[in-house]
C-alpha cells in the first residue's frame, strides 16, 4: 500500500475551495481505498460538509458548472478543471460527485434509507458505510492527506479483510445488495471475509430476494469478470446467494476454467451454463436483465455444445459460417470447459482464425456470384435457385479457390445438367 497518501492536484483546489469557506470536503470511500492500495481510482467522491444548496452556491461562486444530480440525497455534481485552475473553461474536465455528509434512518424496503438527515459530520457519513476498507476518507491540513480510518479499514487492507462497520447484521438489514458487494469485494481485491460479516451474508441470504433484478446483474457482472471469477461462484454457493442470482444454478459438470477466459461476461457466463439444460439457461438469463445481444450471444455458445465438430480446413470454414462472429469464441469457451474434444476444439480454432485471416468465403454473401448471374444463364427464379446457391456455398467450403464467378457458373450448370 503507498506509505503517502495523494490525490489529484485538481482536487486539491477543490479542497483547498471549501476550507477557504470555513467547511471540509473530504475524497472518501473507494478512491480512498484504491490509492492506498497503489490503483488508480476509477473516479473520485467527496464528502462535504454543507448542505446540497449551501455545496452548490460555494462551486458556483468558484465559476464551477454543478449538476443538481441528487439533491433529495445531498450528492451534486461539480465539473471541475483538470488543470487545477478553477477558473479554466477550455480544457478538459472531470466530473465530481459532491454529498453531503449524513445519517440515515429505517430500511422499510431493505434497500434505501426511509429518511436523510443532513448533519455535516464526516464520522457519521463514515459510520453508515458497508465495509472497513470502504469507509475511510482523506482529509488535508497545513501538513498535506492523511487518512480518516474510524473503523480499522487500513489494518483490514493490509491483512486482506473484507469486514462489515459495525454489527454486520445491521449493515446487511439495511441494504441486502451489501451482500453481494461483500463478495464483489473479496474477489476483486483478493480478500478474504470475515468470519463474522460471512456468517452474517448467509444468515441474511433470503432478503436478496428484495434486491431488483437489475442491481443484482449488474454485480454479478461485476464479480463473473473479476480476477478470482472461480472463487466468486464458490462463495455465492457457499453462502446461499447463488439461487437469488442464478435460480437453476450452473451447468451440472461445475464452472470450467473460468479464469482462462477473457474478462468477458458474455464468455464466462456461457461456460458457466454450457451443457445445461436449455431452458434453464434461458430462464437464468432472462432473470438477469441483459440485452438481446448478449443473451442472444450466450446461448448460440452454450448451444453450440452439442456440436460434433472436426478439426479440418472444410469444417473450418462451415464452423465460421454456422457461428459467425462467435466461431473463435465459442471454441475458447469449449477448450476452457475441458470437454472431450478440447484438443480438437484447439485445432479447430487454428483453422478457423487461419481462415479467417485469408478472408475464405464462407457465406452466401462471399460468393462471387448471385442471382442476376444465374438467371442470366438459363435458370429460373424459385427454390431451385436458393438450392443452387446452397450448393455453391458447399463448393467454396470444400475449395475457396473455386469462389470465381467463371467456376461457380460451371458448377451451376453441371447441377443443371
Amino acid at each position: 500500500m503507498a506509505n503517502i497518501p495523494s490525490c489529484p492536484p485538481y482536487l486539491t483546489s477543490l479542497l483547498s475551495l471549501f476550507a477557504a469557506h470555513d467547511e471540509a470536503a473530504y475524497p472518501v470511500g473507494g478512491c480512498v481505498r484504491d490509492t492506498l492500495m497503489g490503483i488508480p481510482p476509477h473516479d473520485w467522491d467527496v464528502a462535504v460538509t454543507t448542505p446540497p444548496e449551501t455545496t452548490q452556491t460555494i462551486c458556483e461562486s468558484a465559476g464551477l458548472r454543478v449538476i443538481p444530480t441528487g439533491i433529495k440525497h445531498g450528492t451534486v455534481s461539480v465539473l471541475l478543471p483538470l488543470s487545477g485552475d478553477l477558473a479554466d473553461r477550455e480544457g478538459p474536465y472531470d466530473l465530481i460527485e459532491c454529498t453531503t455528509c449524513r445519517t440515515e434512518g429505517g430500511y422499510t424496503d431493505g434497500r434505501h434509507p426511509d429518511a436523510v438527515t443532513f448533519t455535516g459530520l464526516i464520522e457519521d457519513d463514515l459510520s453508515r458505510r458497508d465495509f472497513t476498507v470502504n469507509a475511510m476518507a482523506f482529509t488535508e491540513d497545513e501538513n498535506g492527506l492523511s487518512v480518516l480510518d474510524l473503523f480499522g479499514g487500513q489494518a483490514d487492507l493490509r491483512a486482506g479483510v473484507i469486514r462489515a462497520v459495525g454489527d454486520p447484521d445491521t449493515r446487511f438489514a439495511e441494504d441486502t445488495l451489501r451482500l453481494l458487494r461483500g463478495v464483489r469485494f473479496a474477489v476483486k481485491l483478493g480478500f478474504s471475509i470475515e468470519k463474522n460479516t460471512y456468517a452474517a451474508i448467509c444468515r441474511h441470504a433470503e432478503g436478496l430476494a428484495r434486491v431488483s433484478r437489475e442491481r443484482i446483474s449488474e454485480e454479478f457482472q461485476k464479480i463473473l469478470t473479476s480476477p478470482q471469477p472461480e472463487r466468486g461462484i464458490s462463495l455465492l454457493t457457499e453462502t446461499g446467494l447463488m439461487p437469488y442470482v442464478l435460480p437453476h444454478g450452473i451447468s451440472p459438470t461445475g464452472t470450467g476454467d473460468l479464469s482462462s477466459l477473457p474478462a468477458d461476461f458474455a464468455l464466462r457466463t456461457a461456460c458457466l451454463l454450457w451443457e445445461q439444460d436449455d431452458q434453464h439457461s434461458v430462464e437464468n438469463l432472462a432473470g438477469l436483465r441483459l440485452s438481446n445481444r448478449v443473451r442472444r450471444d450466450i446461448l448460440t455458445i452454450t448451444r453450440s455444445a452439442a456440436a460434433e465438430i472436426k478439426a479440418t480446413p472444410r469444417y473450418a470454414r462451415e464452423w465460421r459460417h454456422r457461428m459467425g462472429e462467435l466461431a473463435i469464441p465459442a471454441l475458447t469457451v469449449r477448450c476452457a470447459r475441458h470437454a472431450e474434444d478440447a484438443s480438437e476444439a484447439a485445432k479447430l480454432m487454428t483453422l478457423a482464425e487461419a481462415s479467417a485471416a485469408r478472408n475464405e468465403p464462407v457465406n452466401m454473401a462471399d460468393l462471387a456470384i448471385n442471382g442476376a448471374d444465374l438467371l442470366a444463364v438459363g435458370f429460373k427464379p424459385g427454390r431451385i435457385l436458393q438450392d443452387v446457391f446452397c450448393d455453391l456455398l458447399e463448393a467454396v467450403w470444400d475449395d475457396p479457390s473455386k469462389n470465381s464467378r467463371e467456376k461457380l457458373i460451371e458448377i451451376a450448370l453441371k447441377r443443371k445438367d
